[in-house]
């Protein structure tokens, strides 16, 4: 059963692509994971959410800056996982997130991603990611072709 008042947190796989130091000393093309524990908000809330985020950060100093990137993401992040440094998961505190928010990438990836997951898209992992049957075809459950996709019989000119 749905209920209207149960608020689940659960983790968003964020990726973002970047560049890694490679082998000879060049930069190797990457793509960062990290998965951010997050709250989807009601309506009300989600459109002050993206209000007040959206405000124009440019003649802000850069604690400001950094103030309200932190207030913005800490309105639905909760925490995070697959996140690694020094060999360890970093706590959930506004230093660690600073750093996270300063990469480049990651605040435009988390905001498509939460999104995303706000709007019932998330990421087509778990069920339609296994491709087409065997026969290429994606026909229905039961394998049968809907109407839509049957072809017409000719129009005869009525006198």
């Amino acid at each position: 059963m749905f209920d209207l008042l149960d608020r689940p947190l659960f983790y968003l796989p964020v990726k973002w692509p970047g560049v890694v130091p490679g082998d000879d000393g060049g930069a190797t093309l990457t793509e960062h994971m990290v998965e951010i524990q997050v709250e989807l908000l009601d309506r009300e809330e989600f459109n002050a959410w993206m209000i007040e985020g959206s405000k124009d950060v440019e003649d802000m100093t850069a604690e400001e800056r950094q103030a309200h990137e932190l207030t913005t993401i800490k309105g639905v992040a909760k925490g995070w996982r697959k996140i690694k440094a020094n060999g360890r998961n970093p706590d959930f505190s506004d230093e660690n997130i600073a750093k996270l928010l300063g990469f480049p990438g990651f605040v435009s990836a988390f905001g498509e991603a939460y999104m995303n997951a706000w709007n019932a898209k998330i990421e087509i992992r778990s069920g339609n990611s296994e491709g087409s049957p065997a026969n290429g075809q994606a026909d229905g459950p039961t394998g049968a072709t809907s109407k839509a996709a049957t072809p017409r019989k000719p129009r005869t000119a009525k006198n």
